[in-house]
Parts: C-alpha cells; structure tokens; sequence
C-alpha cells in the first residue's frame, strides 16, 4: 500500500540539525506511529512521504518552512521569576506546560534565569532550524476512525501536537 492523505503511517526517524546536534539526542533512529494530515509531523516531510511503501528508506532536507517554521522573536519573552511556583528551582532547558486562553497544553522551554525574571521560548524547539531527516517507512495503513480519535503528539520532545506548529 502507498501512502497517501488517509494513511496511518509508522516509521523509524532521526533528524540531524548541523553537523553534530540530532533527535532523537543519542543520534538512534526513533519509531514514531501517525495519521497522515494531522500536522504531526511537518509538511514537508509528509509531502515526502505521500506514494512511499512499507521499507522504503529516505532522507530529505527541509527548511524551516518546510519544518516547524521560522524563529517567531513575539514568542521569546521576559517573565518575572515570581510567576514560577516559589520551591521550583528554575535551570536553562526546562520544558514546562501551561494552558493558552482556551485551555489547551501549550508548552515552553526556559532559555536563560536571570536573578529576578526568567526568558521563556513558545516556539517549537526545531523551529528557525535547517533539518536533514532520515526515515524507513514500517509500516502503511488506512487510518481508522479509532486512529482519528487519538490527540496526536508530534514525537519531537516538545509534548506538543499540531497546535504547537
């Protein structure tokens, strides 16, 4: 079966930024299960995968269009260190998650502690980065409308779905 729009696809990933920095961190090729068209993975990879078969293995170079897009600088901000709950001790790296104005899971990475407030990134952390992706399709399938139940997650660290794209 090729893989098209109604696919529900899984496959063995690595992304490599630069010469030396990779996801999965540890440089070994992850598997990752999703339905095609739901923004889990980004567009250009999906466009890359649509008329694939199970055992194919490819790599494609993606721009951060093509990725999780460019560096958005309205989305790096300056927090008060006080808006953080007074026992947690704030470190360079720290993903957290909060809620946006209609309750869904957003989350943020803490860039830099200073000693009364906190710089805090809402960007994907692949966003504004020139990715090479190297994949084997496992496995093709029609998704199910169990499949299409399910919150999708994108598989990057992030712990976030489409809606952090």
């Amino acid at each position: 079966m090729k893989i098209d729009k109604n696919s529900f696809v899984t496959i063995n990933y690595l992304i490599r930024m630069g010469e030396r920095e990779y996801y999965p961190p540890d440089g070994k090729p992850e598997e990752i299960s999703f339905c095609m068209g739901w923004g889990v993975m980004p567009p250009g990879l999906e466009e890359a995968l649509i008329g694939l078969e199970e055992n194919v293995e490819k790599v494609v170079r993606l721009s951060p269009a093509d990725a999780y897009g460019d560096l958005d600088q309205e989305l790096i901000m300056e927090v008060p260190r006080s808006d953080f709950a007074p026992d947690v001790e704030l470190k360079a790296g720290q993903v957290f998650e909060t809620e946006d104005e209609e309750g869904h899971p957003v989350f943020f990475v803490v860039q830099e502690v200073r000693p009364e407030t906190a710089v805090i990134d809402f960007n994907h952390p692949l966003a504004g980065k020139e990715l090479e992706v190297s994949f084997t399709v496992r496995r093709v399938r029609e998704a199910t409308p169990e499949d299409l139940k399910h919150e999708p997650s994108c598989g990057c660290g992030c712990g976030g779905g489409p809606t952090q794209h």
